[in-house]
């Protein structure tokens, strides 16, 4: 697995159309500690989009900045991670009514995988004003997990098997980046 390439994922960019709002719900930060949280008979999120239910993608952002996984893609992410996320029940609220078939993604595996360091270098902005460049280094192992979250931007980072599996499901919705390190 450590030979594995890394990549970010992230949810199209489409507009604030295609953002789901939280109306009621528990608190943001929860999703980011990746605490598991405790099953519920009813859904812990219940958010609104301004979209028909039938043109959604399989993985819509929220305002929260939590990703809204949709049932079909469900089993591809349970069968090859299955301890490293946690689908939550969610009620997302769309023009033509209520859907039950999203779930919010919470990871349960958090790690320092981007990490930045001064190199020294610094650029005038203004006679009075420096911009003092890093690096940017990107751990390229999730210590044998196959999806996780970076501790300091909350982005996620998933290994090249993850990223095949989903991209053989046509997942719509999702973008991958590539990582490297860079000076930022």
């Amino acid at each position: 697995m450590s030979g594995e390439r890394l990549y970010r994922i992230e949810a199209e960019a489409r507009g604030i159309a295609w953002k789901a709002r939280v109306l009621t719900g528990i608190q943001r930060f929860r999703f980011f500690k990746g605490e598991l949280l405790a099953p519920t008979e009813r859904p812990y999120v219940v958010l609104s989009i301004s979209q028909d239910a039938g043109v959604l993608p399989d993985l819509i952002e929220t305002d929260m900045g939590v990703l809204l996984i949709h049932a079909r893609i469900a089993p591809i992410l349970m069968n090859l991670c299955p301890y490293d996320i946690q689908l939550v029940r969610v009620e997302l609220h769309t023009t033509t009514g209520k859907t039950d078939e999203y779930s919010a993604l919470n990871v349960l595996r958090r790690f320092e995988i981007e990490q930045i360091e001064d190199s020294g270098e610094y650029r005038p902005l203004s006679t009075d004003r420096l911009y003092f460049l890093s690096n940017q280094t990107v751990r390229m192992n999730l210590f044998g997990h196959m999806i996780a979250q970076d501790m300091n931007s909350q982005r996620l980072y998933v290994t090249e098997r993850l990223k095949y599996a989903l991209q053989t499901r046509m997942v719509t919705g999702l973008a991958f980046k590539k990582t490297k390190e860079q000076t930022a």
